[in-house]
């Protein structure tokens, strides 16, 4: 699978520029040559075959607009980038398609039914044949940027030409089959025209409205990126993964547990590796956000229902008052745990003697989230 390119890149968004331009160019002309040829040589199915093409003109100018909006970096309007105004564009490119599609079958349906009663002439052959050398050209051209870009825009446009090659196929059947005296093969020609439309608006819309909905990419992605989480030293487990699809990108976020008694320092130097490790792994992630979480009470009562520190410090001070001076502490820490937030009191120097006991018997009394209060020291050099 190719990688996706990062949608800033300033190659690959003048690669699909100019492969959006080169349909312009084409479709332009193309279509408007076959709805001529279409009506002068009285063929449905290549005046089909020329709205279809038109609607290829069409979602190149919302490939192009999408390109205005998809390459720009995050802001604050938009912080997770712009990346789904490739998806937009793509669902409208299906929605256009499925349109045409409907049209034509519609108007196919009712000429089936009564047949016209002369054959088309000569012109729309060979513009059927025409459209079927440039538009699979512009085919191969575009699917090429698509892999190399990773876009699926990209790739939904190029299918959009391959389709308009193929519909000038069936065009080119439908007229040649009424010029040798079957005259609702012109018709029947533009009815599985309309059918090709609609399943191919299908195949890219349907996905596309699956990103909009954030619907989760597959299984096997999730799992690749929890097996780089789990390869990172430290991570004992990782849970409550979540994913979402912009543009061609993945973008994630994960609870991973880490040791209770590790620093916040170290738990966010082992965060930070673990997203590396999930970049370098998973190319399709763009962007992971890791929370970390205490081992063993990270979703317990610790972790939503015990006070915060400013009503814990100050019990600590209550019990500590007029056995520890205020001087003598250095730093207070707290270790929340669901049998108990256990306070950590660094001192300047050791504490009196007997001092661990009255406090202990103090914080008894206090009846708060509290389970002990340690006194630590450093002996003096």
């Amino acid at each position: 699978m190719t990688a996706p390119v990062a949608l800033t890149d300033p190659d690959a968004l003048r690669e699909k520029r100019r492969a959006a331009w080169a349909g312009v160019v084409l479709n332009g002309p193309l279509s408007a040559a076959k709805i001529l040829a279409g009506l002068a040589a009285q063929s449905q199915a290549l005046v089909a075959d020329g709205v279809h093409s038109l609607s290829d003109l069409v979602s190149d100018a919302a490939v192009l607009w999408a390109l205005g909006h998809s390459h720009r970096p995050p802001d604050t309007e938009h912080p997770f980038g712009h990346g789904r105004f490739e998806t937009l564009a793509t669902l409208a490119i299906a929605a256009m398609l499925m349109l045409a599609a409907a049209g034509i079958l519609l108007d196919a349906g009712a000429r089936l039914i009564d047949p016209p009663e002369t054959a088309p002439g000569a012109l729309a052959l060979w513009v059927a044949a025409l459209s079927i050398t440039l538009k699979e050209a512009l085919y191969h051209y575009t699917k090429a940027v698509a892999k190399r870009t990773g876009s699926s825009m990209m790739a939904a446009n190029a299918w959009h030409h391959r389709s308009d090659a193929v519909t000038s196929v069936v065009a080119l059947a439908g007229i040649g089959a009424a010029m040798l005296g079957a005259p609702w093969a012109d018709a029947l020609g533009a009815a599985i025209i309309a059918l090709m439309l609609g399943r191919v608006a299908w195949v890219y819309g349907r996905p596309a409205i699956s990103e909009l909905v954030d619907t989760a990419p597959p299984e096997e992605t999730a799992a690749q990126i929890t097996a780089a989480l789990m390869a990172t030293p430290g991570v004992r487990d990782a849970h409550e993964l979540r994913l979402r699809q912009s543009g061609g990108s993945i973008q994630a976020d994960v609870h991973i547990t880490l040791d209770p008694a590790m620093t916040l320092s170290e738990a966010h130097r082992l965060s930070e590796a673990a997203r590396s490790q999930v970049l370098e792994a998973v190319p399709d992630v763009t962007e992971i956000i890791i929370h970390p979480e205490p081992d063993g009470h990270a979703d317990g009562p610790a972790a939503h229902d015990t006070a915060l520190r400013p009503e814990l410090a100050r019990v600590v001070r209550d019990c500590l008052d007029g056995i520890v001076p205020a001087s003598a502490i250095r730093h207070l820490s707290l270790d929340y745990r669901d049998e108990g937030v256990i306070a950590v009191v660094e001192l300047r120097a050791a504490p009196s003697e007997g001092a661990q006991t009255r406090i202990a018997f103090r914080l008894q009394q206090a009846k708060s989230d509290l389970s002990e209060i340690r006194l630590l020291w450093a002996p003096a050099s």
